[in-house]
C-alpha cells in the first residue's frame, strides 16, 4: 500500500496496539480461534484473486490508469500483497512469541496477548479495503 494507505494501515495497529494492551490481560488464551479467523481470511483473498485472475475484468483493471500505481490492478495486487504478508506475519508471530514471556514495561504488561486487537484491526483495514475496491469494480462493464 502506498500514500494514505500505509499511512491508516500503521495508524490502525499503532492506536489498536495501544488500546490492545488495556484489553487483553495475560488470561487471553482464544489464540486458536485468532489463527482460523486468519486462515479463512487469507483463504478467501486468496480464492478471490484467483477469480479475478481468470476474469475479464483484468483487462479492464489494467487499461485503468491510477495516480499513486501504474494501474488499477497494481494497486488491487499490493492490497493483496500487503494484506496475505501481514496476516501470515500474524500468525507466525502468534505461534513464535511466547505466552510467558511477560515484559513490565511502566505499569503495562507487554505479551503474547499484546498482539490480539492489532492483529484484528490490521487485518479488518485490509478486508476492508480488499472488498471495497472489489465491489468497486464489479461495476466496471466487461462485454466489450
Amino acid at each position: 500500500m502506498k500514500g494514505n494507505d500505509s499511512l491508516c494501515f500503521y495508524l490502525t495497529v499503532i492506536i489498536s496496539l495501544i488500546g490492545g494492551l488495556f484489553l487483553f490481560d495475560s488470561s487471553f488464551s482464544s489464540y486458536s480461534d485468532l489463527i482460523t479467523y486468519l486462515s479463512i481470511i487469507i483463504g478467501f483473498k486468496i480464492s478471490s484473486l484467483s477469480i479475478l485472475f481468470n476474469s475479464p475484468l483484468r483487462k479492464k483493471l489494467w487499461d485503468a490508469k491510477n495516480k499513486d500505481y501504474k494501474t488499477e490492478l497494481h494497486r488491487i495486487k499490493d492490497y493483496y500483497k500487503h494484506s496475505v504478508v501481514f496476516e501470515v506475519i500474524s500468525i507466525i508471530l502468534i505461534f513464535v512469541f511466547p505466552a510467558s514471556l511477560k515484559i513490565d514495561f511502566w505499569l503495562i504488561h507487554l505479551g503474547k496477548q499484546s498482539f490480539v486487537l492489532p492483529v484484528l484491526m490490521g487485518s479488518a483495514y485490509c478486508l476492508y479495503k480488499i472488498c471495497k475496491d472489489l465491489f468497486r469494480i464489479f461495476t466496471f462493464p466487461t462485454n466489450d
